[in-house]
């Protein structure tokens, strides 16, 4: 099963322009099973997600993107959210395990100042790393994948889409079919799962396709 496993909606994200309709269309366009709905420091989208479920037909799943003192973790799982910056990422993983969810690292090494860099190889409670972050360059890319292979977590894909164009530029694809947020979560701590590039016309192998652009 294919999901773009972070994506913000205009909905709940005030720096989105990607209304959850636009979000699915683009979705079913390209082939894409399902979609993580992770807002900024938000569960807002709680409140919404079953009726958009019916809505459209369309599996979603919710999580949230939270910045923690040194970066952003992707959770699913969390009964709130804390408010930005406001746990190490050692209190939000113990969080997270309390809560029986997982815990991933997004665009660990954007040239922004919200990827907790070298700390996915030995941050306790990580259970995976956005390897291939659609708004983050090659180099930065393959470098997360080589910590992370290294350190044994598991490898995601992720468009972080703000608009509609971005949609799926990575995703992840899962080994199982996932019905919900617990399907998800145990997908993603048994690392179940491996990253995929859009190319234009399908999914292709995100590693590969990283290092030919690089090398372009």
């Amino acid at each position: 099963m294919i999901l773009d496993t972070h994506m913000h909606t205009a909905e709940y994200s005030p720096d989105s322009f990607l209304p959850i309709a636009e979000a699915v269309a683009r979705a079913r366009e390209m082939g894409i099973g399902g979609l993580c709905v992770t807002d900024h420091d938000t569960l807002g989208a709680r409140e919404a997600i079953d009726g958009w479920r019916r809505k459209f037909d369309f599996p979603l799943f919710l999580g949230v993107e939270v910045l923690t003192t040194k970066g952003d973790v992707v959770c699913f799982g969390l009964d709130e959210a804390p408010p930005p910056a406001s746990l190490t990422p050692e209190e939000l993983m113990a969080r997270v395990a309390a809560c029986g969810g997982c815990a991933t690292a997004a665009h660990p090494f954007r040239d922004n100042n919200r990827g907790l860099e070298d700390l996915i190889s030995t941050l306790p409670g990580l259970h995976g790393v956005e390897c291939f972050n659609g708004s983050t360059d090659p180099a930065a890319n393959l470098r997360a994948l080589e910590l992370a292979r290294a350190s044994g977590r598991a490898l995601l894909g992720a468009a972080d889409a703000h608009w509609r164009e971005r949609v799926g530029l990575f995703v992840t694809e899962f080994d199982d079919e996932l019905r919900d947020e617990r399907d998800l979560i145990r997908a993603v701590r048994a690392g179940r799962c491996h990253p995929l590039a859009w190319d234009g016309s399908g999914f292709v192998d995100a590693e590969a396709f990283c290092r030919v652009r690089l090398a372009g």
